[in-house]
């Protein structure tokens, strides 16, 4: 897990509010596509949206590799 100075911190407090929000059930580091309920491909690229939405972006390359909010966390520029 990269370490994040004061933007990264808030970098990943945005990722999970809007993971919460699009999944609409709370999350954390550990929520991942077989242990979070209604969390599928589909919604995996709601999330993705949401977060372009925010300015935080998901390289292309890394979209197909997506199974958790940790790799959100560690794709997200």
């Amino acid at each position: 897990m990269p370490t994040f100075g004061i933007g990264g911190i808030r970098l990943k407090e945005r990722i999970l509010e809007v993971a919460k929000d699009v999944l609409g059930k709370d999350v954390d580091e550990e929520s991942n596509i077989h242990n979070t309920p209604n969390w599928d491909s589909l919604k995996t690229l709601q999330i993705i949206m949401a977060l372009d939405e925010e300015n935080i972006t998901i390289p292309l390359e890394k979209i197909a590799k997506i199974k958790s909010i940790s790799d959100l966390i560690n794709f997200a520029k």
